[in-house]
């Protein structure tokens, strides 16, 4: 176990976050900025306005790319609603904030919400791998499809990863 697991993990969840809200940013911004875009092989502004920086995405990989014949399901078109509700920054930023409380509770010996004080470091386990498994989802999607790359997306995948490693690394 790392000595200041807690410290470690509020700064690592806290960078999350910060990196979360620039490419919210990013993605509603009208223009892609100029800060992040490093040439053909890094554009933020390419990933970040793909159909895929939204949840919908999963629909659009399926039915677009693979040519599975299921309804495309295009939340994200309805409005800016939808669009904020279904955008992988934002779902990433809430879970960090999540993460963030449930870390809290999980050093205060105390419950979170509907999780149990006795569970709070399992559901950290579980919701950190999920993170680095839709991180390395949205990675492949980059190499494979996009074929480009957004830095402060993969610096999020770092940080996911380096956050699975400290949870993981927890004392119940």
């Amino acid at each position: 176990m790392f000595k200041d697991a807690n410290k470690i993990l509020n700064v690592l969840l806290v960078l999350g976050m910060l990196v979360s809200l620039f490419l919210l940013y990013e993605h509603f911004s009208p223009n892609a900025s100029q800060f992040c875009n490093f040439g053909a092989g890094l554009d933020c502004g390419i990933v970040n306005k793909s159909p895929y920086a939204n949840i919908d995405g999963l629909s659009y990989l399926f039915t677009i790319d693979f040519g599975w014949s299921l309804p495309l399901i295009n939340l994200s078109g309805m409005n800016w609603f939808f669009d904020l509700l279904t955008a992988n920054a934002f779902l990433g930023f809430l879970t960090l904030v999540f993460l963030f409380f449930l870390a809290k509770a999980h050093k205060e010996k105390k419950g979170f919400l509907f999780i149990e004080k006795n569970s709070t470091l399992n559901w950290m386990k579980g919701i950190t791998a999920f993170g680095v498994a839709y991180g390395f989802y949205l990675f492949l999607i980059q190499h494979f499809i996009l074929k480009t790359y957004c830095v402060y997306c993969l610096a999020l995948d770092v940080i996911l990863v380096a956050s699975l490693v400290v949870v993981w690394r927890m004392k119940k």
